[in-house]
């Protein structure tokens, strides 16, 4: 037999035992995503995401780095032992924007000399220098107290950890918006603007409001042509698509014949100037006269008051022009905070049920307000809007988007209060595909918030302030070729 033959043989077999059975590898993803995050920001929630799963650091002099400690199996294996270990790498893309990626990186041994009796094989090849016991090894414990072996120096590949990036996405990018209530706060008046004609909502132009008015046609949404119902939709604040379908909704019911009022979470200070704004041709000069309000001129623009909402404004003015029987409300407070905020909210829409029994609520809303239980994660103790309400005539549906960006308000880890855009992220339960047109899922049963389905809206794009000369936003940032597997820089 050919020694040189039976060699080669050994050692692929001797390799492949210390290396263990392949298996299949995730698909990586083609794509990567930039979080509208500080990468120090991103980089300490991700150290959070780790020691919440149990994870211990290794201190490193690259703080767009982490480096856990290494971990062994949970059920050793009688004749080789896998050890791993996560490298979290952060590139900074802005001074708001980030990419964090997650590396799993594994080391496989053979322990000492527990095996060789039963696999000779595994004698021999050390015996031939290709596997070597070491005294530090265990036959099923490494000692993580003595210095690195050689093997787990050359441990410089990581694949791509897809599930902990998603979880970590979601702690960045899918949490509740955050509205500035700032009504008692001294704000110095801002000069007169002076904008381009191109800033201008041009629908006043319209010599016959009515074709296309309603947009596409909202599937599902019949089921839901009742008088005396009470709509929620529970949104992620400062996207264009929300308050577009909401929009179409709108019209859609009030087509059907039904009187319906839309509830805009606009401080009810601002309701004269709606009144007027709504009565008026809606001309560039109407226009002006609307946005002065204070609520649009806030130092901290958190999405209720974007472009999105100041053109469904200016459609409820269309669509009454076209002769839909539409009202516009303005719900909300800029003074009280809390559960006394929800229950102000709710005694508005109890009043307004008293009075007109047969008139179809829909009522836009960040979706904590929209919840039917009390309680939050953040805080037990608090009741949202829609607890208030008769549960037998409301029905709250969740919005379904596909992951973009969104315009927003978020604290950053000093307890900051910034605003800019933001990234979308949504859920399992929410999460569909983009390029849909709109429609209503309802739910087999409410979920442990109280929503009753779900308003499918698209991929989320950001709607800037209304007063913001910037209309149209940059494209996003977040289309970054991602390499199937990256080497690390040296660790060790």
């Amino acid at each position: 037999m050919n020694v040189r033959w039976l060699m080669s043989w050994v050692v692929v077999l001797g390799i492949g035992c210390a290396h263990g059975p392949r298996t299949a590898q995730p698909e990586m993803p083609k794509y990567e995503h930039v979080f509208q995050k500080p990468l120090a920001e991103a980089m300490a929630t991700a150290r959070e995401l780790l020691e919440a799963k149990g994870y211990t650091f290794e201190e490193t002099q690259d703080p767009s780095q982490l480096l856990t400690t290494w971990e062994g199996p949970a059920r050793p294996h009688t004749n080789a032992d896998a050890y791993s270990r996560y490298l979290v790498t952060g590139i900074a893309v802005g001074p708001r924007q980030s990419v964090v990626r997650i590396f799993r990186m594994s080391f496989h041994t053979v322990s000492n000399t527990a095996e060789e009796g039963r696999y000779p094989w595994v004698k021999m090849l050390r015996e031939m220098g290709y596997m070597r016991a070491d005294p530090r090894l265990k036959p099923v414990q490494l000692d993580t107290n003595a210095p690195e072996l050689d093997e787990m120096k050359l441990a410089a590949k990581g694949r791509r950890d897809l599930e902990l990036e998603q979880a970590l996405t979601l702690r960045l990018e899918s949490g509740p918006s955050i509205e500035v209530v700032s009504g008692n706060i001294q704000q110095d008046p801002l000069p007169t603007p002076v904008r381009d004609e191109d800033f201008y909502l041009a629908r006043w132009r319209d010599v016959d409001p009515k074709p296309g008015l309603c947009g596409d046609t909202v599937r599902g949404l019949s089921d839901l042509f009742q008088p005396g119902l009470t709509l929620l939709i529970g949104e992620q604040l400062g996207s264009r698509e929300a308050p577009a379908v909401v929009g179409n909704v709108v019209c859609q019911m009030a087509e059907a014949g039904l009187p319906v009022v839309l509830g805009l979470s606009i401080p009810r200070t601002e309701q004269e100037r709606l009144d007027r704004y709504l009565a008026s041709p809606g001309a560039p000069v109407d226009q002006d006269a609307l946005l002065e309000g204070r609520f649009w001129q806030r130092p901290y623009q958190d999405g209720r008051s974007s472009r999105a909402i100041f053109d469904l404004i200016d459609r409820v003015r269309a669509m009454r022009a076209a002769g839909l029987r539409v009202t516009l409300v303005a719900y909300d407070t800029d003074v009280a905070h809390g559960s006394e905020r929800d229950a102000a909210l709710a005694k508005v829409w109890t009043g307004r049920r008293a009075a007109h029994p047969d008139e179809v609520q829909v009522v836009l809303a960040g979706n904590t307000h929209t919840r039917t239980v009390s309680g939050t994660p953040w805080d037990q103790n608090f009741r949202p809007m829609a607890a208030h309400l008769d549960k037998g005539r409301v029905v709250v549906l969740e919005m379904s988007y596909a992951q973009g960006t969104r315009w927003g308000c978020d604290l950053n880890r000093a307890g900051k209060l910034q605003c800019g855009y933001l990234g979308a992220t949504p859920s399992e339960r929410v999460a569909a595909t983009a390029g849909q047109t709109p429609y209503v899922q309802p739910f087999d049963s409410p979920t442990p918030e109280g929503f009753h389905g779900l308003l499918y809206v698209g991929e989320l794009t950001p709607s800037l302030p209304a007063i913001s000369k910037e209309l149209t936003p940059p494209p996003p940032s977040g289309i970054r070729p991602a390499p199937s597997m990256v080497k690390h820089p040296p660790m060790f």
